[in-house]
């Protein structure tokens, strides 16, 4: 997807269920105080600003509100593109050291330009390929993405394209999660080339990090393949595993991004809408 969205319409060619029967999954991650988080971001912060019954209302009627406190790349997400640069440009080759400011955010590449996430969904179940719970070397590469789609529809422009990890089995386990002790499993940079070949729009796993993490390893060759060179999003930390207990691997996909004004990224409700047998 290398298009600018204006922020008012977009065209799009994206397949739709036949049946108006479907069924609808929920893949966010739930936003609560202490939920697992990458260093680089501020925590997610709640807070009651008014109970019930501190306000009352005639008939005995009162309200309660909150206070929501957190960085755009809490929880489930999307990054804009001017999340990550290189050599200060970001996707475009537009310059974005002189196009920045703490109050205004990122005048080129931010949330602003990301449309909404509309498409034709492919789940890449790790786990069920290799028969086994992933370990934290393990990384989806070219073998791994033509392993599974050899008997499967593969994914084409502007799809997007999730992979299960089931590393969401360590959500409560917040250094675990991080794999600041161990790495993390995901995509590789070769496994990135594959699928900007095939020009899907978006790229999500369930991880912290969407490409393979390596103990130690600082760099980010599949942030610069996907964002920077080919202008692809990248979502992260979604919920995949309720696909994954029903054995679905293709669905129509729909994630909004809030639409902040020089953000580098968005908290997203994404869905996965399938048709009932």
């Amino acid at each position: 997807m290398t298009d600018v969205w204006s922020g008012a319409y977009i065209d799009m060619d994206t397949p739709w269920p036949a049946s108006s029967r479907v069924r609808i999954f929920d893949l966010a991650q739930a936003l609560e105080v202490g939920a697992p988080r990458h260093l680089n971001h501020p925590p997610f912060a709640f807070s009651l600003t008014k109970q019930h019954g501190e306000l009352a209302l005639p008939e005995g009627v009162s309200a309660a509100a909150e206070l929501i406190t957190t960085g755009g790349h809490s929880g489930t997400h999307v990054d804009a593109l001017g999340h990550v640069s290189q050599n200060g440009k970001v996707f475009g080759g537009r310059d974005v050291m002189e196009t920045q400011s703490y109050a205004g955010g990122l005048q080129v590449g931010s949330i602003e330009e990301t449309p909404p996430l509309i498409g034709r969904g492919h789940m890449l179940d790790l786990p069920r390929m290799l028969g086994r719970d992933v370990e934290p070397d393990d990384c989806v590469g070219v073998a791994e993405l033509e392993r599974w789609f050899a008997d499967r529809p593969a994914p084409e422009r502007g799809a997007i394209v999730l992979i299960r990890t089931g590393w969401s089995r360590y959500w409560d386990d917040y250094v675990r999660f991080q794999g600041t002790h161990t790495g993390l499993p995901g995509l590789t940079v070769e496994g990135a080339r594959w699928l900007s070949a095939r020009h899907v729009a978006a790229v999500g796993s369930d991880t912290l990090i969407l490409e393979k993490i390596w103990l130690g390893e600082e760099s980010r060759p599949v942030h610069v393949h996907l964002l920077v060179e080919s202008g692809i999003f990248i979502m992260e930390t979604l919920r995949l595993d309720v696909l994954a207990e029903h054995q679905i691997a293709e669905f129509t996909f729909i994630a909004l991004p809030l639409r902040v004004r020089g953000g580098t990224g968005s908290l997203i409700r994404p869905i996965a809408i399938v048709e009932r047998d």
